[in-house]
């Protein structure tokens, strides 16, 4: 294990060295490797901006649930929220008065509303707002509420904003699946171009397994060869994705089209942005690396 780490500088300089020899197919290489880091980070820019608005909206999400009448009495709404809370997938379940509801009402849509202030003239319910563990369960909640004895009704909003959670939801999925797809794609591009590297000093390593060097030993320049590669094309994809995302959301004020998409702070996010980018780089040229030499390591000491 010490020799192993003395002998680290030595294959440091050696793959810096052909890094410089091979500097036509080191070109080549970081290049496919930055087109696919930096849509790599723009899909990862993009699920983590969908994941807060996909939070955003599950927090400020409540259904309204309309109290019957007959529900008149203070212990008998208090056993009814009670009951309600204890229900999977309630998170809170909170009393508004048809005099509050009117009021806001009225904040939101004008004095015309002002007309129903009164005992006799507010048509109004009692509510409660329920907030929900799972958004998932929403559906299945509100039936559950409707069917409940002192709730005449329960509602949520409509389809529309389920329909747009599940295509968030579909779009993380997708975007990781195709992250996943282009790490794939990093690794067969380098793997190929030290793949060309080699072949050109197989009497290189022929003659370092002649003189006793470990496969290990052999091996360990061409990841870190890889490595290189990997850290190089990196560096682009980093400032335009970290500086990109910035400037972006300066310009739009941190909200996307409405107060609904609010966009994740960009620090630390961006700079964690960042960071990833360069370990995925690193770590498709070192695994790239690594496949392309095995072919020539088969033999076991």
């Amino acid at each position: 294990m010490n020799q192993f780490f003395r002998s680290l500088p030595g294959h440091f300089a050696t793959a810096w060295k052909s890094i410089i020899r091979h500097v036509s197919l080191t070109f080549s290489s970081a290049t496919a490797v930055t087109v696919t880091l930096l849509i790599v980070g723009l899909l990862v820019l993009i699920a983590g901006n969908i994941n807060s608005f996909t939070n955003n909206i599950e927090q400020d999400f409540q259904i309204q649930a309309t109290i019957s009448p007959g529900v008149g009495e203070e212990e008998q709404r208090e056993a009814l929220r009670t009951q309600i809370e204890a229900l999977d997938g309630v998170k809170s379940c909170t009393f508004s008065s048809k005099d509050a509801e009117l009021q806001q009402l009225i904040e939101q849509n004008g004095e015309m509303f002002s007309y129903y202030e009164g005992e006799d003239r507010n048509p109004l319910y009692d509510v409660f707002i329920i907030e929900l563990d799972d958004l998932q369960q929403i559906e299945s909640l509100c039936t559950t509420l409707e069917d409940m004895d002192g709730i005449v009704s329960a509602s949520y909003g409509g389809d529309g904003i389920t329909v747009m959670v599940d295509i968030f939801e579909g779009l993380r999925l997708g975007g990781g699946i195709f992250v996943v797809f282009l790490g794939l794609l990093a690794v067969l591009l380098i793997k190929n171009t030290i793949k060309i590297t080699i072949q050109t000093r197989q009497e290189e390593i022929a003659i370092m397994r002649n003189v006793g060097a470990s496969n290990w030993y052999i091996r360990m320049p061409f990841i870190i060869e890889g490595m290189y590669i990997g850290i190089l094309g990196a560096l682009v994809p980093i400032v335009l994705v970290c500086g990109g995302y910035y400037l972006v959301y300066e310009a739009l004020g941190g909200i996307f089209l409405s107060s609904m998409f609010v966009m994740v702070d960009v620090w630390p996010f961006a700079v964690l942005v960042g960071v990833l980018i360069l370990l995925i780089g690193m770590a498709v040229g070192m695994i790239g690396s690594s496949f392309a030499v095995g072919k020539y390591l088969r033999w076991k000491r």
